[in-house]
């Protein structure tokens, strides 16, 4: 009896290991989808959904506002096209319905909830409970609702996300997404809805909002300027500057959304190609009586690109670039990865092939692609999806302005990006070349 009890024992645990096993493998892309301004409580909303197709148009009339679920399962990050998705529908979806149940934990009680999107192709409304809570529009560009007034600590809530992606407008970007049935020529499948990670954290009501950083090459020093989401007189930020864990520099200055700091190298590690060094920092708030309020993880590299002549400069030295054309195309996910490290091995695989960058050519690449140049010494030249686009249309060109301008705050302190303005430009040229006419 003695032995049968021990291998039932055994049993059990190899049962619990498994199930435990099987609960990690349910999330898909895992891993933090902002490396540049991370902490440590989150929770990744990645996995099972359900959705509905709304061909009809009619989701609204049938009250999909207030639902508490749909027939059929959709895997997120992946958009429905794609075969990691479990959906496949590669024709046209010009409106479609997601919910998922929000978990809110009761120990985040007096932060605020921050419900973040890496990316939701193109136009969505999000609905907690069916109460409105904001609309976003653009294809690329992540973006961020506090979501603190629509839930209660410690409950359960239905999040209903409308989705409206009509490709063949001429209002939108779409970049190589085929306006036809089937992929032609250079361009292919469509990407409908949710297509990056989507996660949840709490943050303190005066916590840091954003951080843009400017690496002074020629003075060895980093420039910070933070934004809060709320101040309170007494607060400050205390920055530091750490090279593989320790401390090189650090400030502490009062909490300001007009305020800057300088921080000095003295023995500065520059960022380039062949040596592409990361100094990291920790942004600390903390209140009056010195409470800390926030902490957040990030990173940077001090590089300076610059032109002179026809000449292009890396760290005041000329550089030449052998760039790839990179597409961001994937078999079985379109737009978005199977995994973070096919984001990184599509770098090596240039890297290893002789090329020390690429175009990003008509999509904008999720933070983690530009985490993992910045990490090997990969050149970008960042681009946005502007094809579909009609350039002399006014609500078209709002539409790509806006969503471009939310891209390049986004990825301004990578290292690795060393051109974000080629789409723009040539977007802008455009435009006024057809108002001239």
């Amino acid at each position: 009896m003695r032995i049968k009890s021990v291998y039932l024992s055994l049993a059990l645990i190899v049962l619990l290991l498994s199930t435990f096993e099987l609960k990690a493998q349910v999330i898909p892309r895992p891993e933090y989808p902002k490396p540049q301004f991370e902490r440590s409580t989150w929770v990744n909303l990645n996995g099972t959904w359900s959705y509905a197709f709304d061909f009809s148009n009619t989701g609204a009339q049938r009250g999909y506002q207030t639902a508490t679920g749909f027939n059929e399962k959709i895997t997120v990050p992946f958009c429905p096209e794609s075969k990691l998705s479990g959906v496949g529908y590669t024709d046209f979806i010009e409106n479609m319905w997601y919910h998922h149940t929000l978990e809110i934990p009761a120990a985040w009680q007096g932060k605020r909830v921050l419900l973040h999107f890496g990316a939701v192709d193109y136009q969505s409304e999000l609905l907690i409970d069916g109460q409105p809570v904001g609309t976003h529009f653009g294809g690329t560009a992540s973006f961020t609702y506090d979501i603190t007034r629509f839930i209660k600590f410690g409950t359960t809530h239905q999040l209903v996300l409308h989705i409206i992606d009509i490709t063949r407008s001429g209002k939108q970007p779409v970049g190589k997404q085929s306006g036809a049935l089937k992929s032609y020529g250079g361009v292919y499948t469509r990407t409908t809805g949710i297509w990056q990670t989507v996660w949840m954290e709490p943050v303190s009501p005066n916590g840091l909002k954003d951080c843009r950083v400017t690496a002074d090459f020629d003075h060895n020093k980093f420039i910070f300027e933070p934004q809060f989401y709320g101040l309170e007189r007494g607060m400050k930020l205390k920055i530091r500057v750490l090279d593989k864990g320790k401390v090189v520099n650090e400030k502490t200055i009062l909490a300001s959304n007009s305020t800057s700091a300088e921080l000095l190298l003295k023995n500065p590690k520059s960022w380039s190609p062949e040596s592409p060094f990361l100094y990291e920092f920790d942004y600390q708030i903390t209140d009056k009586n010195n409470n800390l309020l926030d902490e957040v993880k990030s990173y940077g590299g001090l590089r300076k690109i610059h032109i002179e002549g026809n000449r292009l400069y890396l760290n005041n030295q000329p550089l030449y670039l052998r760039l790839v054309l990179d597409q961001g195309f994937y078999p079985d996910g379109i737009w978005t990865a199977p995994n973070d490290a096919a984001l990184k091995n599509d770098i090596q695989l240039s890297l290893d092939a002789g090329f020390n960058g690429a175009r990003l050519h008509q999509k904008v690449f999720e933070e983690r692609f530009h985490y993992w140049a910045d990490k090997l010494g990969y050149l970008t030249w960042g681009e946005s999806s502007s094809w579909g686009c009609n350039t002399a249309d006014v609500e078209a060109g709002r539409n790509f302005l806006s969503e471009w301008e939310d891209i390049v705050e986004r990825d301004r302190n990578h290292p690795s990006i060393i051109k974000q303005t080629f789409t723009l430009l040539m977007f802008m040229s455009k435009t006024l070349s057809s108002s001239r006419r």
